[in-house]
């Protein structure tokens, strides 16, 4: 297909294409004017000449009346709106500029007002925390399962019948209104962030009569649309047989530039309206979509959803099945390597997925949906087909842990792997204690997948051989001589940060830290608003113990929140884990663990960390 029909497809981009074409004399907004206001400086042309002409004569002002308008959804703006929607099967989308953190909280102030319930996968993402204590409502949440490697999966089928929601609502100390039927927004994390897809159709139907709106966060998603493997598991699948029944209005957030083709920031919001009663009204969609929008949106950005859209249409199942094969390629390079060494009495990577031969790993939904009775993901509670491993997001794991959750006494910490991969220019998405999750996107080609395999053989090559961390890693002799001195070899590095994990038994912590929730001693919102009315104060981890957490505390791993603002600390497995990741950033400098919502500074020549609590008093 040529160029010009592929345009055809992307008004928008056309449109902004011809204009800068123009190279028109800009009178207006931004300052740069189409770029030549670089020339002023040395460095300005530098800049100019490292991104090029035409990223600066697309970056225009609203006041450019031939591209329409993007904050009104008018014009070629529209149109490239309308298109989308027909590409992604909605009803309506939206592109959204500053990523689908703030799409989520478009969502909520198109459906949500304040002291609503809303119904809340604890596995959410921060902007879903965001958007609650912006709406001032109240969650109430479900839970998801959890496993032997630290991953959190998905929520249960169980937690979506009535009865359940019920009696959470009814057990939440912060819901006034018990006798409510209905929760106003119930939010889904779809798919999670290790890959586990959700039967959406089987969710629709259980939660048609319980909740007015449905949201699926589906950041990590935005490509399931295109390919029969992921048919039914994505909020925009079309209605199947019981076309009849009641369904919720349905909104889905994908965040365009994670795995297709957008810049960073570039995301949609597709809707789909219920087939009961209840509607939404649209032009409140357009106002909650303006109250979060810049008043100077980025046009080449925009552009890059509308092309994204055009390449999804043309070529979206070929595009998918291409990092399907890659992906599975991938796997099954790795099962070979891995049962070889286990042949010769060795060790290497393994997989998180079913043991399957490998001629029949292939793109059958069958050889991907989870055995809830299977030992393999160590998850429990959940049902046999509701839940799908998605082939693109690949979880590696490293020696160390079992499934059935016992740590061994031999354990490669995955950490200095994902270390060392970073060090050859290879940027996992993310890595837990024994877990490494890299993702499979359309951009990924065969070389870049054959790097990655030469870079864990090299791993493994040099701590088979106990390669002297200073030629692995020497900026860690550099920086802490005492704690990694020249002589200690990668085998040794991994053993000794094994060998505490091991002794803290991080693995018996971490299922006690999920299994229950946090007690919710405040709304969230009124947590937050204690910080800018003065009634905070930042505690050291002994002092938490019956304090209120104004902050979301997050780690990575495994991204899930341990305490969310408005709810209490108490002595137990959530202030151990933290006292534990404490004291591992002291032990292992380099390796620290990341955490949202704590403040790590240092005293005494040690770090600290400090979480923001609520001062005491009698009512807040």
């Amino acid at each position: 297909m040529s160029d010009d029909k592929e345009s055809v497809k992307a008004p928008f981009f056309k449109a902004l294409k011809a204009f800068a074409k123009t190279n028109a004399d800009m009178w207006s907004t931004p300052g740069h004017a189409g770029g030549k206001g670089y020339n002023v400086n040395t460095l300005g042309k530098e800049f100019y000449e490292f991104f090029g002409k035409n990223i600066f004569r697309a970056d225009i002002s609203s006041s450019v009346v031939s591209m329409g308008t993007i904050l009104d959804h008018e014009g070629v703006a529209e149109d490239a709106e309308k298109q989308a929607a027909k590409v992604f099967g909605a009803d309506t989308t939206f592109f959204v500029l500053n990523g689908t953190s703030t799409a989520n909280k478009v969502v909520f102030f198109s459906s949500v007002a304040p002291g609503d319930v809303v119904l809340v996968g604890r596995n959410c993402h921060k902007s879903i925390i965001h958007s609650i204590i912006l709406n001032e409502c109240i969650p109430v949440y479900l839970k998801p399962a959890q496993n032997s490697y630290g991953l959190i999966g998905p929520i249960p089928q169980s937690e979506f019948t009535a009865e359940a929601i019920r009696q959470k609502i009814k057990d939440n100390p912060l819901v006034t209104n018990k006798r409510a039927k209905k929760v106003q927004l119930t939010v889904i994390t779809n798919s999670t962030y290790d890959g586990l897809i959700y039967d959406v159709e089987k969710i629709k139907d259980k939660m048609a009569d319980l909740t007015h709106f449905l949201h699926f966060d589906e950041a990590w998603y935005a490509y399931a649309h295109f390919h029969p493997l992921y048919q039914t598991r994505y909020a925009m699948s079309p209605y199947g047989k019981k076309r009849g029944l009641h369904r919720a209005p349905v909104f889905s957030t994908q965040s365009t530039h994670k795995l297709l083709w957008a810049f960073s920031q570039g995301s949609m919001l597709h809707f789909k309206q219920g087939t009961g009663k209840y509607e939404l009204d649209m032009q409140g969609l357009k106002e909650a979509s303006l109250m979060h929008a810049s008043t100077s949106p980025f046009y080449p950005m925009f552009a890059s959803l509308d092309v994204s859209s055009a390449i999804m249409e043309s070529d979206g199942y070929k595009i998918v099945d291409r990092a399907l094969t890659e992906a599975i390629k991938f796997r099954k390079e790795v099962v070979r390597r891995y049962k070889k060494s286990i042949k010769d009495g060795s060790w290497y990577f393994e997989l998180w997925q079913a043991e399957m031969n490998l001629r029949h790993m292939g793109k059958d939904p069958a050889n991907w949906v989870i055995d809830g009775g299977e030992q393999w993901h160590g998850f429990h509670g959940l049902e046999n087909e509701n839940v799908l491993l998605d082939p693109l997001k690949v979880t590696l794991l490293t020696p160390g842990i079992e499934e059935n959750g016992e740590m061994q006494p031999f354990g490669i910490p995955a950490s200095v792997v994902s270390k060392f991969l970073s060090a050859h220019n290879i940027i996992p998405e993310k890595t837990g204690f024994y877990n490494i999750l890299v993702l499979f996107a359309p951009g990924v080609w065969e070389n870049k997948t054959e790097r990655l395999l030469k870079a864990l053989d090299k791993f493994k090559e040099l701590y088979d051989k106990n390669e002297p961390i200073l030629n692995v890693f020497p900026e860690l002799n550099v920086a802490h001589p005492d704690i990694y001195p020249a002589e200690m070899g990668l085998k040794d590095l991994c053993e000794r940060v094994h060998d505490y994990l091991y002794q803290c038994q991080i693995f018996e912590i971490i299922p006690k830290v999920y299994s229950d929730f946090p007690v919710a001693a405040l709304p969230p919102h009124k947590a937050a608003y204690g910080l800018v009315e003065g009634k905070t104060e930042y505690l050291g981890l002994d002092d938490l113990d019956g304090r209120i957490s104004t902050f979301v505390i997050l780690p990575y791993p495994p991204g899930i929140p341990l305490i969310m603002p408005g709810e209490m600390f108490e002595r137990g497995p959530v202030i151990d884990f933290l006292r534990i990741s404490e004291q591992f950033d002291n032990l292992f400098p380099g390796f620290s663990t990341e955490f949202h919502g704590v403040k790590k500074v240092e005293e005494d020549g040690k770090l600290r960390y400090k979480i923001n609590c609520l001062k005491k008093r009698k009512n807040y």
